[in-house]
């Protein structure tokens, strides 16, 4: 099968420090892949290298490629236009417009295949935006933003979909809501790429697990494994190792 999604050599530096180097990283149809690790590890700037975009002026080689179609050398806005789509960390909405005029402001280009989801879909999946429906986002809690720059990025037709860090910010019980309606997603064909920095919560949703250190992959592999790995188990949820 195909990926969705593949990196291969892809390297980013800052003023020549290297920040990040990913020999090879691949999302699958209808899969979701966790990357976890510590702060710095290079998880934000994975995602917004393939992307291609950044706060900064790194420099980034290597190969990105969606649906085969090489888009390395493309601007942010023709990665999006081709259904790459990122949640950044704290979520992307106007605060200024309400919860039905984001949503509205979201759509998947003419002339696009892409499933986009409707507006009765994003309400089946997430009840409390139909409640809060005519709310300014400036007046939601931060985890009806996170539940509303989700369903803004669904609104565009992802091919896959890249989410930074969801749970930042959010109690437990929404950690748990949000990641599960993520689960429910990928069960329905949609490719995730997951960074997060709660290991609990996403060894319980994902299909494979990416362990970044240093900008590089320290350990990789199902779920199910990387549970019983002794750098997960001691650094990350709070296990000695045998």
């Amino acid at each position: 099968m195909s990926p969705v999604l593949e990196a291969r050599n892809l390297r980013v530096a800052y003023g020549g420090n290297l920040a990040l180097d990913i020999p090879h990283l691949a999302l699958k149809p209808g899969e979701l892949v966790g990357v976890v690790g510590a702060n710095g590890a290079g998880k934000s700037t994975l995602v917004n290298a393939l992307l291609g975009w950044s706060r900064g002026t790194p420099s980034v080689s290597g190969s990105i490629r969606l649906d085969g179609e090489e888009i390395g050398h493309l601007p942010p806005h023709a990665r999006v236009a081709r259904g790459l789509t990122l949640v950044p960390e704290g979520g992307a909405v106007f605060m200024r417009l309400t919860v039905e005029d984001n949503l509205a402001a979201a759509q998947a280009p003419r002339g696009s295949n892409r499933r986009a989801h409707d507006e009765a879909e994003i309400y089946a999946l997430f009840p409390r935006l139909k409640e809060r429906l005519h709310h300014h986002a400036s007046m939601l809690s931060g985890g009806e933003r996170q539940m509303l720059a989700i369903a803004r990025a669904l609104r565009l037709g992802p091919r896959a979909l890249l989410l930074d860090e969801p749970s930042i910010g959010l109690a437990p019980r929404l950690v748990a809501d949000v990641l599960r309606t993520v689960r429910d997603l990928v069960d329905e064909k949609l490719s995730v790429l997951l960074v997060e920095q709660n290991v609990r919560a996403a060894i319980e949703v994902v299909d494979r697990l990416v362990l970044l250190e240093r900008g590089r992959i320290l350990a990789s592999g199902p779920a199910a494994a990387m549970r019983d790995d002794p750098r997960i188990l001691a650094a990350y949820l709070g296990e000695a190792a045998a």
